[in-house]
């Protein structure tokens, strides 16, 4: 049985988001994953005031 998934995601899966520009020179937290927990510790920080970067080999949320 396949899926559609259109509805769930509204970036298309076979062309992935990426990052072109530079990363920052300094930063207060590097979290290396951006599954949900990743993501939701990224924003936990982020809203406490802290400058966090997020490092994802592929989709973020995405596995």
């Amino acid at each position: 049985m396949k899926h559609n998934t259109s509805h769930f995601s509204p970036i298309n899966l076979s062309s992935p988001v990426t990052f072109n520009d530079s990363l920052p020179e300094s930063t207060d937290v590097v979290i290396v994953g951006g599954g949900i927990i990743g993501i939701a510790t990224a924003l936990q920080l982020a809203s406490r005031g802290q400058q966090v970067v997020v490092l994802e080999k592929g989709r973020v949320a995405g596995e």
